[in-house]
């Protein structure tokens, strides 16, 4: 991770209202990765075929990670996975042709931008997609305290019916753990099992 230091009129240039970016920011999305109530300016620029840069705009200065992946030239997605007014964003590490993987990156001041890792150090991935013979999404609910994020995983299976996972996690200290994990089997489209919604992560100020 780096940083930039702005003074003068590229400060003033990294607050201007409605989150516009600031001076020699490429326009991405916003969020609110500080939790300081204002959006942060987020872009993801693809800087070799295997290679990205991430940076995030915060009052006085620019902080970039190196991020490994191709994003396809999509944008990271603001969410707000446990509902602690600190934003995250889904960077997308790899995109396929039926799902995009993405990665989650977070920021505080003492670790800066990074990526989020599971408790077994393995980096925290969120899939979505799957085409017509499989699923995967992901989905927020209310957690203890805050919220949950519900990441689901399933393939249509030579029975007719879907295999795979819905696994349970909670961000806290840095650190996402999993909660509950529920196998799935022998089971429809339609089941509440393969469902979730990507909307119900979103920032808590509807970003």
């Amino acid at each position: 991770m780096t940083r930039t230091l702005l003074v003068g009129v590229a400060a003033a240039a990294l607050l201007l209202p409605g989150g516009a970016p600031a001076l020699g920011q490429e326009r991405g999305v916003t969020a609110d990765m500080d939790g300081d109530g204002r959006p942060d300016p987020v872009s993801l620029q693809q800087v070799s075929d295997s290679s990205m840069l991430l940076r995030v705009g915060l009052p006085g200065e620019f902080v970039d990670a190196k991020v490994p992946g191709n994003a396809g030239g999509r944008q990271p997605v603001p969410v707000d996975v446990n509902g602690d007014g600190f934003d995250e964003v889904l960077v997308p590490e790899a995109v396929g042709a039926n799902t995009v993987t993405y990665v989650v990156w977070a920021y505080s001041a003492e670790a800066g931008l990074f990526g989020v890792p599971l408790r077994d150090g393995a980096p925290w991935r969120i899939f979505e997609g799957g085409g017509a013979t499989a699923v995967s999404t992901y989905g927020c609910g209310p957690g203890r305290p805050g919220r949950v994020l519900d990441s689901v995983n399933a393939y249509l299976a030579d029975d007719g019916g879907y295999r795979g996972e819905r696994v349970t996690y909670q961000f806290a200290y840095g650190v996402a753990g999993e909660v509950y994990r529920m196998p799935i089997s022998g089971v429809g489209r339609d089941d509440p099992a393969l469902q979730a919604d990507p909307a119900t992560c979103a920032p808590l100020d509807g970003r």
